[in-house]
């Protein structure tokens, strides 16, 4: 140890390290943090992204100034302010209203789920035009058993059990 200010001993800076990191409660936070990363990177990407741009913004900022200026006294200009203004309140009301903010906190928004939606959406398009170009034939309980057994279909049928059981279970709880 080292002799610090005022004859106070200072443990090395590896120590002091181990002790922080074998402390339960900063071993949480640290946990807390590794989970959140990357919604840190996305932040940081998007101040450092707006920060780049301040520039450009800063000058579109004053153009706008300067347009309303000269405008404000013109009765349409102070009338589609006065209606851009009801519209962002009505805006917030709509975002702050209890079912946006169930909607927020659901996974309906989740990445994922916008990109299953995306995928059954392109599928649902492609069987339509599919559909509409070719003649549509009978298909028996045989057709239908061969059908399944196609490895083109086998993932889909997967999905199916799986999304069965899922939301069996989703239904439950609920």
């Amino acid at each position: 140890m080292e002799n610090g200010k005022g004859g106070v001993m200072e443990a090395p800076v590896d120590q002091l390290l181990v002790e922080k990191l074998s402390d339960p409660v900063i071993i949480g936070q640290l946990i807390r943090l590794l989970d959140k990363l990357e919604n840190v990177t996305f932040l940081m990407d998007m101040v450092e992204g707006f920060l780049r741009r301040g520039p450009e913004i800063a000058d579109s900022v004053n153009e706008l100034v300067v347009l309303l200026r000269k405008n404000w006294s013109r009765p349409e200009y102070s009338s589609r302010v006065e209606s851009a203004f009801l519209a962002l309140r009505r805006l917030q009301e709509f975002l702050d209203s209890p079912q946006v903010q169930a909607l927020f906190k659901s996974d309906v928004l989740d990445v994922r789920s916008v990109q299953l939606v995306g995928k059954v959406a392109r599928s649902m398009i492609r069987a339509t035009q599919e559909t509409e170009q070719t003649e549509a034939k009978r298909m028996g309980l045989f057709g239908l058993m061969k059908a399944v057994n196609d490895p083109e279909i086998q993932p889909a049928v997967h999905f199916m059990i799986n999304f069965a059981r899922n939301f069996s279970k989703e239904l439950k709880d609920a």
